[in-house]
């Protein structure tokens, strides 16, 4: 009984210290106010969409994602640890997916995509693809990656002819056009990060001058596929468009539509 009639006179000495010091303290029944008024009534997301991220930092996908789809659709990530760009360093990282992509069916989502272009050139795409249909099999739900995603998106636009641009050092030139090539395109070439460019420049600039760079270099190409590069935005996609008159295409930009096409197909859950 002592302890609790310390306890309330603590209580009302903070409370009274409070007011002593002009500290607005919310009136009995007033309204919700901030982040309590935001939230209040928030709609329960309808829709789940899984993304395994390759590295445990990643803030540029969720803020494109929630920027595309504001409507009760929620993105549910689990990280895997990619430390490099090279095939050894993506087969490391994979070793971890199973568990990934477990955890994301655990926590409700309807579909997965893997992120990460360089993790889909680690096997053979025979090999990539069985391993999904296994974990789409296994799981229930559809699984791809980003890249695939991409890849369906250049067929349906007729793409022939590749020119990739990237930034991503340390990538394996064989492996990503044994993949290109295996998904029915011809790799015209590729610019990687041994083009000359400044960060003072700023991210755009020197990602356009990459995709400008293969456009110059490849002209018969019929599109330019930029990798890497998850900004907030994609201003240099429209200037290289813009700049040699081809089609590009980004693996992020392909994970968007995918998801928006799988989202107007799929029949939504009860």
């Amino acid at each position: 009984m002592l302890r609790w009639i310390i306890a309330m006179a603590i209580v009302a000495g903070c409370l009274g210290s409070a007011q002593a010091q002009g500290v607005n303290m919310p009136a009995k029944g007033s309204e919700l106010r901030g982040a309590l008024q935001r939230l209040d009534g928030f709609a329960v997301p309808q829709r789940r969409v899984g993304f395994v991220s390759p590295v445990p930092i990643n803030d540029t996908v969720p803020y494109m994602f929630y920027g595309a789809f504001r409507e009760r659709v929620m993105l549910v990530m689990q990280a895997l640890s990619l430390r490099s760009y090279d095939v050894e360093s993506a087969r490391t990282a994979l070793n971890d997916l199973d568990q990934a992509l477990a955890g994301i069916k655990k926590r409700g989502a309807e579909m997965i995509v893997v992120g990460g272009s360089v993790l889909s050139f680690a096997y053979d795409r025979p090999t990539l693809l069985a391993r999904l249909k296994a974990a789409s099999d296994k799981l229930g739900v559809p699984v791809t990656t980003d890249m695939e995603a991409t890849v369906q998106t250049m067929q349906r636009a007729g793409v022939r002819k590749v020119a990739v641009a990237h930034r991503l050092s340390g990538l394996d030139n064989k492996a990503l056009t044994d993949y290109l090539v295996a998904a029915g395109f011809t790799v015209e070439g590729i610019v990687g990060p041994s083009v000359p460019g400044s960060t003072a420049q700023g991210e755009t600039a020197i990602f356009t001058e990459l995709g400008m760079t293969a456009g110059r270099n490849y002209p018969a190409a019929d599109c330019i596929l930029f990798l890497g590069g998850s900004t907030i935005n994609y201003p240099y996609l429209a200037a290289i468009q813009r700049g040699t008159g081809k089609a590009v295409f980004n693996n992020t930009m392909g994970l968007i539509d995918y998801v928006d096409a799988w989202l107007s197909g799929a029949p939504k859950r009860d």
